[in-house]
């Protein structure tokens, strides 16, 4: 994935590319732990446990001095809506298995301070609002509004 990201993306200026397994955490001997860090970690949770999520939060505090997180997560409803559209495709290996129905108690859970819980959809619907259908625009609000899908900000 790095590689094709490189060649479709780039390198921005402030960026650096690490190889490396997210659970395991091996790549952070390639960074400052000590600089603030800022980690988003996008599509990526909802296809594990949330003891697996709970444990990699964990190790990273451990290992950063000053760090957020910054991740998108559904609902248990969202999680149902997901995987029906997955099994529809018949790859029953990218099954949603990690959701959060209370995002306050999640960072209590995994004792960090919720900075922001927002809608998933809300920017988009400010950017795109002209070009979606009515029945687009309402179900992305429904969405947000009932977090069905949401980004979480928590300080570790």
């Amino acid at each position: 994935m790095i590689e094709l990201r490189k060649d479709c993306i780039g390198i921005g200026e402030n960026e650096k590319l690490i190889k490396g397994d997210l659970f395991k955490l091996d790549w952070c001997s390639e960074l400052d732990t000590t600089l603030p860090t800022l980690m988003i970690v996008s599509g990526v949770f909802q296809y594990f446990h949330e003891k697996e999520i709970l444990e990699f939060i964990k190790n990273a505090k451990d290992i950063f001095e000053n760090a957020e997180l910054i991740f998108d997560a559904t609902n248990k409803f969202g999680i149902r809506y997901s995987n029906i559209y997955v099994k529809r495709t018949g790859n029953k290996s990218a099954l949603i298995h990690f959701y959060i129905e209370n995002p306050k108690e999640f960072a209590k859970k995994a004792e960090c301070q919720l900075i922001e819980c927002r809608g998933f959809y809300k920017d988009a619907l400010e950017m795109l609002s002209k070009k979606l259908s009515l029945y687009t625009k309402i179900s992305m609000k429904i969405a947000d509004k009932r977090n069905n899908a949401m980004i979480l900000h928590l300080k570790l």
